[in-house]
């Protein structure tokens, strides 16, 4: 080959060759540096989580804090607004936003606590009770004495003006009885003495008072009165309001012995104030032990279906035996023996 065309040639080649080392050694293209790509990610990041959080933030109920207690001036609370909040889009699953603390609180939405359940057991129902009252003490200081000694608590009611009146009175007191005044007074059928001292509906009221006040000195134990017979006096209000009047002042309580169904007696007894219980059962009308057993039993009842019951008995052996027999059928029947007192209030 010609030399000229060698030099040519590869002055050509060489100068290929010179550009190619020119492009190969020509310094690659600038990149970012790490620690900015770094930054503008979290640059970036941080804008999206504000955005998301800020928009989040919009549909969610503030911070719970007690509310601020208002001044109260007669307004009603539900007038007052809740803190401004700027408006955003709803949540798909709900139809109204929560209510703010201050809506929460009001009048309109509070409901009733529920009472704290303390676990006490509701109270029993008060104990029946039952009270015997024996009339008819006076002539007989023996049987007064038995009577007195029955192991519960009866009431002796002595008539004025007997023999024994004062002593059975006393003895009775002495052994921790209840001792009343049993007050003669006018029966229906004239036929019968009600005895010494009885209070006639042809009396005065001025008499009738005096006589009041002479049956009760005869014993200083009185607690309070019933009426021995009085079938026709006992339905008289106004001689029954002057024989109330008397007890009152005296603070002693009246028994109604009920020895007619029309009797006032008890209800101007409570008219006036005066302490009173009306009887319920008499005991002995019929004298047989089978009688007076049904009696007591009829009166248990009473006392269990009302709470208390007055039995009225007299000073018959018969009687004075069903009751000694009848204690432990008292307390299994879950009935208390009190005194008369006991049953009016006193």
């Amino acid at each position: 080959m010609p030399s000229g065309n060698r030099t040519k040639t590869g002055k050509a080649k060489e100068g290929g060759k010179g550009k190619s080392r020119l492009k190969a050694a020509a310094p690659p293209p600038k990149r970012p540096a790490t620690p900015v790509l770094v930054a503008w990610g979290l640059a970036l990041i941080l804008l999206v989580s504000l955005l998301y959080f800020a928009d989040r933030g919009r549909n969610l109920p503030p911070s719970p804090q007690p509310p601020k207690v208002a001044k109260t001036s007669g307004a009603p609370t539900s007038g007052l607004r809740g803190p401004t909040r700027r408006p955003g889009p709803r949540p798909a699953h709900s139809a109204a936003p929560p209510p703010t603390i201050r809506q929460a609180v009001s009048p309109a939405n509070v409901l009733p606590a529920p009472r704290p359940h303390t676990g006490a057991v509701p109270a029993k129902p008060a104990r029946a009770r039952l009270s015997v009252v024996i009339d008819d003490f006076g002539p007989n200081l023996a049987i007064a004495r038995q009577f007195a000694s029955i192991p519960f608590p009866v009431t002796l009611s002595v008539l004025p003006f007997l023999a024994h009146s004062g002593q059975i009175a006393a003895m009775a007191r002495q052994r921790g009885r209840e001792v009343i005044l049993h007050l003669p007074m006018e029966p229906v059928d004239s036929r019968i003495n009600p005895g010494p001292g009885a209070l006639m509906v042809s009396m005065s009221s001025d008499q009738i008072r005096l006589s009041v006040v002479a049956a009760l000195t005869t014993s200083p134990y009185f607690d309070g009165v019933n009426n021995h017979e009085g079938s026709r006096l006992t339905q008289d209000a106004k001689a029954m309001r002057t024989v109330l009047a008397e007890l009152k002042d005296r603070k002693l309580f009246f028994l109604d012995s009920m020895t007619i169904n029309t009797s006032v007696g008890w209800k101007e007894a409570r008219l006036m104030g005066v302490p009173t219980f009306k009887r319920d059962i008499f005991l002995d009308d019929n004298l047989s032990a089978a009688a007076i057993r049904l009696q007591i039993e009829k009166a248990v009842k009473i006392a269990k279906a009302r709470g208390a019951a007055l039995a009225i008995g007299h000073p018959h052996e018969l009687t004075l035996r069903a009751l000694l027999s009848s204690a432990a059928y008292f307390r299994q029947e879950g009935v208390e023996m009190v005194f008369a007192r006991d049953l009016v209030g006193r």
